[in-house]
């Protein structure tokens, strides 16, 4: 009887535990979006505001839900790690520059991870850019990614990784600015 009563109260403590989610890992630069910037000879610029669309659900950019648990977002916004995503971009590139009249901005569209016991998963994260220069505008698209893979049906291998894969997007949807021709003539001034 008494092993029955320790199973039924470390079982659920141990699934909770299971659930628990660790803080996102700072943005870190990656070689492909590096190499798209000097690519694509994109002129210096600074990274202005990133905020949750008008009308969004607050919870949208302050965290994501993965089957029981609850990853709040970096510094409480996402739209802001989507800015700190871009800024240490561009500075690995040798793109950042803090005094240029050039700044990017964006507003965060959406941002959810679908990570169900049916097999399979799903995130996206989608955003509307604005490049001014000078505090005109000479850029305003919105662009998205998203990602789809297998999910595993145990919940300490299937919620780490819906999070590296809704991490993954930040970098994603950053390199899809970068590489976007509009974008590119739009730093040039063309």
């Amino acid at each position: 009887m008494r092993a029955f009563v320790l199973t039924a109260i470390v079982s659920p403590a141990f699934l909770l535990g299971a659930c628990a989610m660790q803080a996102l890992p700072p943005p870190v630069a990656t070689l492909d979006n590096i190499q798209a910037l000097r690519a694509a000879n994109i002129a210096p610029m600074k990274v202005g505001a990133f905020t949750p669309a008008p009308g969004a659900p607050t919870q949208m950019d302050q965290s994501i839900t993965i089957r029981a648990g609850v990853q709040p977002a970096p510094e409480g916004s996402f739209a802001r790690y989507l800015g700190d995503t871009i800024a240490v971009e561009l500075t690995n590139a040798g793109k950042l520059d803090p005094g240029s009249t050039l700044v990017v901005s964006g507003v965060v569209t959406d941002t959810h991870v679908d990570s169900g016991l049916s097999g399979t998963a799903h995130a996206a994260l989608g955003a509307r850019f604005t490049l001014t220069r000078a505090g005109k505008v000479v850029f305003d698209k919105p662009l998205s990614v998203e990602a789809n893979w297998e999910s595993e049906f145990v919940g300490a291998v299937a919620i780490p990784d819906a999070v590296n894969h809704y991490t993954d997007l930040f970098q994603k949807l950053t390199g899809k600015l970068f590489a976007d021709p509009d974008f590119g003539a739009a730093t040039r001034g063309g």
